[in-house]
């Protein structure tokens, strides 16, 4: 028998397809009998409840705003508050799974704030820092 089961793996959902390969759908304990008794120990699967769905990531929250396009820690910022900026720049750096990814700025103009530091972790769609256009 199979069941659709999520599971929340820090704070990431996954939805898996498991297979039941015990007797009359009972999950069977790792000692097939009760202390040497020949008595089979079985452990009832009770069933979970479903998680609340995910709250969906905040995108840019105003004109300008540069979001990091994947979940990681910043390594390093490239720019501060007050500094001019030109389209495709690397704004920062975001590491993640030991790879580090470059964020270009997607608009020209000055840094007006930074809401990240270095060694910070972040998720996809976290706004790093808004870029004034112009």
């Amino acid at each position: 028998m199979q069941k659709k089961l999520r599971i929340t793996v820090e704070g990431k959902v996954y939805d898996v397809l498991v297979e039941d390969l015990s007797e009359n759908g009972h999950a069977m304990s790792a000692y097939p009998s009760i202390a040497g008794t020949g008595v089979p120990s079985f452990v009832a699967a009770a069933p979970m409840a479903a998680p609340p769905p995910a709250a969906p990531v905040s995108v840019a929250a105003g004109a300008g705003d540069e979001v990091c396009p994947l979940a990681g820690m910043v390594e390093s910022l490239a720019v501060s508050v007050g500094q001019k900026v030109a389209e495709g720049d690397k704004i920062a750096v975001i590491e993640a799974m030991k790879m580090k990814t470059p964020i270009m700025a997607r608009y020209s103009g000055t840094v007006t704030n930074i809401t990240v530091t270095a060694g910070q972790a972040v998720e996809a769609g976290h706004v790093l820092m808004t870029i004034a256009q112009g």
